[in-house]
């Protein structure tokens, strides 16, 4: 893409000074070299769309290449286990962690109707939580049982109550 000031230049030679040469200066001259310069321009951003695209398959194949090391490192060692010797060179090991790619903007979840985020146990219904549950929450979950069994036995026992008076 030309700038304006040479747009403006090349149009004032095509139509008022088309007549004209100053020198070797002309209105072919300047056009001549303003079509090279677009085409140049056009190589260019072909030569880079083809270079962010092979970067873009470049990133891809190394992020298969170390989830694949990844894992072949973990059967390693597994295997290792009784070999203190090849345990100890693959522990020496450290393969890079993989960047966690954002979600796309339609696959976030909103957090609350205020935006808030989510009491504890909120969203427990979609997602079950993993694992055995912490002791404090068993014995909170158990008194909770216990008071309102409680509560139901007083309530069943104030009708009968009321009916022997």
């Amino acid at each position: 893409m030309l700038p304006f000031p040479v747009q403006s230049l090349l149009e004032i030679f095509n139509n008022e000074l088309a007549d004209l040469r100053f020198g070797d200066m002309d209105a072919k001259g300047l056009a001549d070299l303003a079509a090279e310069v677009e085409a140049a321009s056009h190589n260019v951003v072909t030569a880079q769309a083809a270079v962010d695209a092979a970067k873009a398959k470049l990133t891809e194949r190394q992020e298969a290449m170390i989830t694949q090391a990844q894992r072949a490192l973990a059967y390693a060692r597994i295997y290792a286990e009784s070999n203190e010797p090849l345990r100890a060179r693959l522990d020496a090991i450290s393969l890079p962690k993989l960047a966690k790619r954002a979600a796309p903007k339609g696959d976030e979840a909103p957090a609350s109707a205020e935006g808030a985020p989510k009491a504890e146990g909120e969203g427990e219904a979609t997602k079950p939580r993993r694992g055995r549950p912490a002791k404090n929450r068993l014995a909170s979950e158990a008194g909770g049982k216990a008071e309102t069994a409680a509560a139901a036995a007083d309530a069943a026992e104030e009708p009968a109550a009321n009916a022997a008076e």
